[in-house]
Order: C-alpha cells, then structure tokens, then sequence
C-alpha cells in the first residue's frame, strides 16, 4: 500500500499521562482512508515553522524555505469511528519543536501528518517476548503488548523519568513488566543494557523488540544476538541519540544503513 500524502490535521484535545508524557488527540475530515491496525507506525508530523500558516500546499512544497519543521513520531491509536489519531509526546528537556507544539496544544490548533508507514509489530512467532526502550519508545511498546495473545510470557524493561511516569499498560498477565527510573536520560549510563544482561533467559525461541537511545540500544542488539535471538525475530531501533538533534540523528542513520547494505 502507497504511502497516503500529508494530511492537514487538527487538535481535537490534550491533557498530560504522566508528568513527562503528554496526550494529543488529532482529528480531521479527510481520514477514510487512514489504515487500519498501523499502531506503532512511525509518521512525520509537520509543524509550522514561527509565523507560517499551515495548508496543503505548504506541506506539500519542495521549497526547503517554505517546508514546515518535520518530526518523527509512533501512532499510539486510530479510531475510525471517532476520526481520532492519539500520538504521545515524551516531554524532554531541552525542549524540540515537536514537544514544545504538543505542550501548549490546543483544540483547534493545526498540524501536518504524513504517513503513517509499516506498523512495527514484535514477530508473535516465538515462544516468549522481550520489549526493552525508555518512554520515547513507551507508546509503541504499549501499541504492542496490547497485540499480544493472552498467554504470552516474558519480559517488557521500560526506562521512564520518574516514577509518576509509570502508566498503566494493557498486557498479558505473564509478562512482566520491570520499570526503570532514570531522571537524567540525556546522560549516558548502562542501566536499561545491564538490566537486560540480568533477565533470566527463558525456555523456547524468543522475540526482541526493543527502541530508545541510541547507543543503549546497539548495546542491547549486539547482547540479543549473540544470544541467538534469529534476526527474523528481532526489531531493534534508535529513535534519538544523546546530543544529536532528529535531523542530525536521522541522517546518522541513513548513514548506517547504507554501510549495512
């Protein structure tokens, strides 16, 4: 399926989760063709750079001048029936365009969405789950537990800021869910990698999903996979790197695949 073109989206309400993890609720007219099941997707959202109005023409144009600021974002959910699209910012400090839009949203407010693209869903070919990631992968995490059958087992490491952070999650009863404080995300330390070293390894073929900063997450993929974990069961992905901006961070990223391949 062909990637749908920007969309002019409005906000339909806002309100905070935790401290540090705050609710937008887009909405709009032109939906109907908005894909089912892509929660976890990653999409673009478009923000008017300071004094621009947004319309389609803007969000569409080529000139580097006019473009709207883009970010990249995961959708959280999408009710059809109430032409609702839930994306959840991660409040971080220092503040980026896309976090300091979200904190002062207001219904009615405009905003660009582009995408959204393939859902990232964990392999449920497995005989047990791992999800690893701090709160900027938390909303995509939560997108999967809630895809998860009933009898799932496993393990699910989240890395939030503080403990007022900690937000209720629909998941298996068997999965267990292992809550990190860190109050300094933008300092690097080993704490979500070392807590991964430490799971028991349980019985049977395991599926890894796991997302966050960068260079935890190398970390985390080197140890799953000389662990065994096959690769056709293993997601892995730095949403943000300490001291980069997206711009910079998405290019290092593209780097990197090429080199992959």
């Amino acid at each position: 399926m062909n990637r749908p073109g920007p969309r002019l989206l409005s906000v339909k309400r806002a309100y905070h989760l935790s401290p540090n993890m705050r609710r937008v609720i887009l909405t709009g007219d032109n939906l109907d063709d908005f894909p089912e099941h892509h929660e976890s997707a990653n999409f673009k959202l478009l923000l008017p750079k300071p004094g621009q109005s947004l319309n389609l023409d803007s969000l569409a144009t080529n000139d580097k001048a006019s473009r709207p600021i883009v970010r990249t974002y995961t959708l959280r959910q999408f009710n059809r029936a109430e032409r609702e699209i839930v994306v959840d910012f991660l409040m971080h400090e220092p503040a980026g365009p896309a976090s300091s839009w979200a904190a002062n949203a207001q219904a009615g407010d405009t905003v660009g969405f582009a995408g959204p693209g393939k859902p990232k869903w964990v392999n449920t070919a497995a005989d047990w789950f791992l999800f690893a990631g701090d709160m900027s992968a938390l909303p995509a995490i939560a997108a999967n537990l809630e895809q998860l059958p009933d009898n799932a087992q496993g393990y699910a490491v989240l890395e939030v800021i503080s403990d007022s952070d900690k937000i209720p999650l629909q998941k298996p009863a068997n999965l267990e869910v292992i809550w990190l404080i860190n109050p300094t995300p933008q300092t690097p330390n080993d704490t979500l990698f070392d807590t991964v070293k430490r799971l028991q390894w349980l019985a049977g073929n395991g599926a890894a999903w796991v997302a966050g900063e960068s260079g935890a997450i190398k970390q985390i993929r080197r140890y799953l996979k000389d662990k065994g974990i096959d690769k056709r069961r293993l997601y892995a992905s730095g949403y943000w790197q300490i001291g980069m901006t997206e711009d910079i961070h998405q290019e290092e990223k593209r780097k990197e695949t090429d080199t992959d391949n």
